[in-house]
């Protein structure tokens, strides 16, 4: 494990994995998550050729608070990572919450970042979409939008007791309702294992990771603007996520200028685990070519 020192005094959580020679990609986790959220066999990772460097977003695993945070603000901690590792230029992918955050990043650290991936990505809501969702999703949503933080604070407290208490239980029961497709990913010991050490070390420290998640993606603006991507920026998403609606993920696609959009087919929202090296060798592909053309 690692951590930095940030200019504003807080600690920053990371790790790195694959080739400490490879391209280096920032892999942005979901809600909730952390640093240790990662593909079951890291080897695809050294195989690709890529450099992973996970964080911990502010109030998860090893990383400090920072309540009230913008999705926007982990560019800049990103950044700090970055520097701190003598990165000029990656690629970035994030997926379901991670998805926004990614967005930002390659949003506003410009010529720095390559290429980037949301899959899966989390987007703001409309009324009939959030109906559409997991319970826990459309109930996290109603009391966030009714009662605020303090709402949302004493809905998730027993969702993070139950994940800490059996990490597999508390997300097999978060996912009750979801595709019998995510259910089958999610049964794989492998599996099992990375949520259940990554859920523990990113739950463990409190509330705040998460409250501050769902908050800066769905009840505040994200603070910064998606047309500023300049990066070659691919959408992937299944048709039947019930975690995040793929129509709620179009609008994001059209307002990212040139962004393409892969629809996967009945695989839910664990569709980018099981297309993982599809979705890497593409972003590797894209990065690539940014870096080889002229500027």
């Amino acid at each position: 494990m690692s951590t930095l020192i940030l200019p504003d005094g807080r600690v920053y959580g990371y790790e790195q994995w694959g080739d400490t020679a490879g391209l280096p990609l920032f892999s942005i986790h979901g809600t909730p998550g952390g640093r240790l959220n990662r593909y079951p066999d890291v080897s695809l990772w050294e195989r690709l050729g890529l450099r992973v460097i996970t964080v911990d977003r502010p109030g998860f695993g090893l990383s400090t608070p920072l309540p009230g945070r913008a999705v926007a603000h982990v560019a800049a901690d990103v950044a700090a990572v970055a520097d701190h590792l003598g990165l000029g230029r990656f690629a970035v992918q994030g997926g379901s919450g991670g998805g926004p955050h990614a967005l930002a990043i390659a949003a506003l650290l410009g010529d720095r970042v390559l290429a980037c991936a949301a899959v899966c990505s989390g987007a703001p809501l409309e009324p009939d979409e959030v109906a559409a969702m997991l319970e826990i999703n459309q109930e996290s949503y109603r009391i966030m939008t009714e009662q605020g933080r303090a709402g949302l604070t004493e809905l998730l407290a027993p969702w993070r007791e139950q994940m800490l208490a059996d990490p597999v239980a508390g997300l097999d029961a978060a996912m009750a309702d979801a595709p019998p497709q995510d259910h089958d990913w999610l049964a794989r010991p492998d599996v099992q294992r990375v949520h259940a050490e990554s859920l523990t070390d990113a739950l463990t420290p409190g509330l705040e990771g998460w409250v501050d998640d769902a908050m800066s993606m769905e009840a505040q603006p994200w603070g910064f603007d998606l047309a500023a991507i300049s990066c070659p920026t691919h959408f992937w998403h299944s048709d039947d996520d019930a975690n995040c609606p793929i129509s709620a993920t179009r609008r994001l696609v059209d307002a990212v200028p040139g962004a393409r959009l892969t629809i996967w087919h009945g695989q839910g929202h664990t569709a980018p685990s099981r297309n993982a090296e599809q979705v890497l060798t593409e972003l590797i592909a894209a990065a690539r070519a940014r870096e080889l053309a002229p500027s």
